[in-house]
């Protein structure tokens, strides 16, 4: 049976290797991919792959655990001062599920895009062919099938709209409103509407 003194020792060296890992791993993605200097990847276990392009701005960070993959032709970009929680998900490709797949096995393709100053929630899945507009906010365990207005909070499977951000004014609001009317929560298209 080992001591105490030894499992830490142990225990410290097994997280060392890990961490080393995941850092050689991130040195091999800002080879690949854009990736500003300043991007920051906060923790272990975050996965890019796939031969699109990948664009990862200044002064934002991804938390672990995450996913992006961009699919031939696509294009997935993160913009500058995004704090993007753990375990996200983006996909460029993806099946399409209203089909009999005994007979076919068609992919639907769409660039993703994450505007400037966004805030992602946790678990967080992103679909093929969405745009999160500058300023917004998308909360934890959101599935986003659509795109997102700037200056907004989005939640829910699927992410509606749930508010406009305060500052703005009532014309700007109603003009997003109208703009991403498929977007909107069903209160908040009510509540524009009073």
């Amino acid at each position: 049976m080992l001591d105490a003194p030894l499992v830490d020792i142990l225990g410290h060296m097994g997280n060392a290797l890990e961490n080393m890992r995941w850092k050689r791993a991130y040195r091999q993605y800002r080879n690949r991919y854009e990736i500003h200097p300043s991007f920051v990847f906060n923790g272990p276990d975050t996965l890019l792959y796939g031969e699109g392009r990948i664009v990862l701005s200044a002064r934002s960070y991804i938390g672990r655990g995450s996913q992006i993959q961009s699919g031939k032709g696509c294009k997935v970009e993160i913009g500058e001062n995004c704090a993007v929680s753990h375990y996200l998900m983006i996909y460029t490709e993806n099946m399409v599920a209203d089909e009999d797949f005994t007979k076919s096995h068609n992919i639907e393709r769409g660039d993703v895009f994450i505007g400037h100053s966004c805030w992602i929630g946790a678990r967080v899945y992103i679909n093929q062919g969405v745009s999160i507009g500058d300023n917004s906010a998308v909360g934890a365990h959101s599935v986003v099938t659509r795109d997102i207005p700037p200056n907004c909070i989005a939640a829910g499977a699927p992410a509606k709209v749930v508010k406009f951000k305060s500052y703005l004014k009532r014309g700007e609001a109603e003009e997003l409103a109208r703009k991403y009317r498929d977007s909107l929560s069903t209160v908040l298209r009510r509540d524009l509407k009073e």
